[in-house]
């Protein structure tokens, strides 16, 4: 047990050190030595990252993929961005759902904790502070608009838009 607070100790500090780092291709060179799966030419920019109980190894982020500033990811579970993926700034990944287990809270009779991994797909664009929510993917070639809530799968080759993320076209790209 106390090994396990002073390595997730770590992690929390190591988190903080990597917003000092400037450049994004040196960020995502540092996260894939950290344990992260990040592909080829990906360009993380300055995010947070929480819930690093695992460390970094539930980021999946594949080649050409875009993370903008100040997006924020919960590492509960896997996140997998996939190739070609732009998450635009300030856009909220949560990878659980919890209403308070930790402190015993009566609501969680009602709506129990879980973890769900998050699956973004290939040359995806989310929109600026877009909320995607645990156990959620989004189909290769969607658009979901900014501040978006995104609560179900979003099909691919689809945009999606509002709170909830409902489809308001389809076959957006032909290929």
């Amino acid at each position: 047990m106390a090994n396990e607070k002073i390595t997730h100790g770590a992690y929390l500090v190591i988190e903080k050190l990597l917003r000092w780092c400037v450049n994004p291709y040196l960020r995502a060179f540092l996260l894939r030595l950290l344990g992260a799966r990040i592909g080829r030419n990906a360009r993380i920019y300055e995010i947070q990252l929480f819930n690093l109980t695992r460390g970094f190894k539930n980021l999946v982020v594949e080649d050409d993929a875009h993370i903008g500033p100040g997006v924020m990811l919960d590492l509960s579970d896997k996140i997998i961005i996939k190739k070609g993926a732009v998450l635009s700034t300030r856009t909220l990944i949560l990878t659980h759902s919890d209403p308070g287990s930790h402190h015993k809270s009566p609501l969680c009779k009602i709506y129990p904790p879980k973890t769900m991994p998050v699956e973004i797909g290939a040359y995806s664009w989310i929109g600026a502070s877009t909320v995607i929510l645990c156990g959620t993917k989004t189909g290769n070639y969607s658009v979901v608009g900014a501040g978006s809530l995104v609560n179900a799968d979003i099909p691919a080759n689809t945009l999606a838009c509002g709170v909830p993320a409902k489809v308001l076209k389809e076959n957006i790209l032909t290929l």
